[in-house]
């Protein structure tokens, strides 16, 4: 994979069998003309070259220009857990596994590992990233590589003794956000949830939360005794103030103030109808990670019910705990699989111009004047057919692969 360096002075007119601008309809033989690092014009080829006469032109013929990927949700300092857990069909035996394997990693592991994920994912087309991380090792990493996104400092504490101290962003990372995100309903408690919703609020930043992912945190809401419970216990994290709300996890946050447009769901596999409707009033978002809730046996989430309710929703891969590739082709493909009556249009703006929308970069995730022209370049393994349909299809279901993409790492600070 090549890069081309987008400067200040740079004057480009980009040409393609195909651009997929996500915002606007495909487009056959187009063009983009990029003046600096943004997109000035965008269309048919031919009707943009009249006007366009002093840019430099690049021409990628048979292939498909369409805007970086995103991957809403991310933990890059689990990389090294890669292959070392199998797939099961019991979450509590998962989190058990991987508290103990977590625990015999050594920081450089850590974080050589994060690094080599975040290059394959670089690789792959990726562009934006949602990283949590409760140990801050992947912080370094994460600022010195040429991705967009927030970085989410995850608070775990259920006893609800944290302080949160004002976070600051270093000046190396000027392309992501930071600030901190609460783990989960049953690893936080309500206080303390309320007080980071507080403290996103008031900072106007996203509020992000794993939820409705397993049985077991249906039924530690509800009932306050379970698995989870008894993990607490184990690690003497058990608050005994805390009375279970007898709530799904949906309405319980909703029941503490916690769910509004800036609030991202991880995900919400677990939802009745009424979660649906309350996400819905309150304009809340998820982030759905198929493969990794394939691979911990937890379910699948509701999509289909989400869209049709205009829930906004986006893409993640979770880990390389529960997955094995940080890959939103792979996620792409298994939810057209498991979702077919879901177009693959709306599909691919999920894992671009929505994931974008959601982590706050409006002028990110879509081919559109004004939009920084943040993209990559497909090549197929077969000739491109003339009928969009089809071309979708293959982008989405067969062998691919990144042959070009934009580079705006020196100058994101502007955006």
């Amino acid at each position: 994979m090549e890069e081309i360096q987008l400067y200040p002075h740079s004057h480009y007119l980009f040409k393609a069998k195909w651009i997929l601008p996500i915002t606007l309809p495909p487009i056959f033989n187009g063009g983009i003309e990029v003046k600096g690092r943004k997109i000035v014009r965008i269309g048919k080829f031919k009707d943009i070259k009249r006007e366009c006469k002093r840019a430099k032109l690049v021409d990628f013929e048979d292939s498909i220009i369409l805007p970086a990927l995103v991957n809403a949700h991310t933990h890059l300092e689990l990389s090294a857990l890669r292959f070392r857990l199998s797939p099961s069909g019991s979450f509590g035996f998962w989190v058990k596994n991987i508290i103990k394997k977590k625990a015999e990693l050594s920081p450089f592991e850590m974080k050589e590992s994060a690094r080599m994920a975040l290059n394959e994912m670089w690789k792959d087309g990726i562009g934006i990233i949602g990283e949590v991380s409760n140990s801050a090792i992947t912080l370094d990493s994460v600022c010195s590589s040429p991705f967009f996104g927030y970085y989410f400092q995850e608070i775990i504490d259920f006893k609800g003794l944290k302080k949160l101290s004002p976070l600051s962003t270093p000046p190396e990372c000027s392309g992501f956000k930071v600030t901190y995100s609460a783990h989960a309903p049953y690893t936080v408690s309500p206080l303390l949830l309320q007080a980071i919703k507080s403290y996103t609020r008031k900072r106007k930043k996203l509020f992000v939360i794993h939820c409705a992912e397993s049985e077991e945190e249906v039924e530690f809401l509800k009932t306050g005794k379970g698995f989870f419970k008894k993990l607490l216990q184990e690690k003497g994290q058990w608050n005994e103030s805390f009375s279970p709300p007898g709530k799904s996890p949906v309405m319980y946050l909703y029941s503490l103030g916690i769910l509004d447009k800036n609030t991202l769901l991880i995900h919400a596999v677990h939802l009745n109808n009424e979660d649906i409707k309350i996400l819905k009033k309150t304009n809340t978002k998820v982030c759905v990670c198929l493969r990794s809730n394939l691979f911990i046996g937890v379910g699948k989430p509701p999509l289909k019910e989400l869209i049709e309710n205009g829930i906004e929703a986006c893409v993640g891969t979770d880990s390389l705990a529960s997955n094995d590739k940080l890959s939103i082709w792979e996620e792409l493909k298994a939810l057209s699989s498991f979702y077919p009556e879901i177009s693959l249009e709306k599909l691919l703006e999920m894992a671009t111009f929505r994931g974008a929308n959601i982590l706050g970069f409006k002028n990110l995730g879509a081919l559109s004047p004004g939009f920084l022209a943040f993209f990559i370049v497909i090549n197929l393994k077969n000739s491109l057919p003339e009928n969009f349909s089809e071309v979708i299809t293959l982008l989405v279901n067969s062998q691919k692969e990144v042959i070009y993409r934009t580079n705006v790492y020196k100058y994101r600070e502007q955006t």
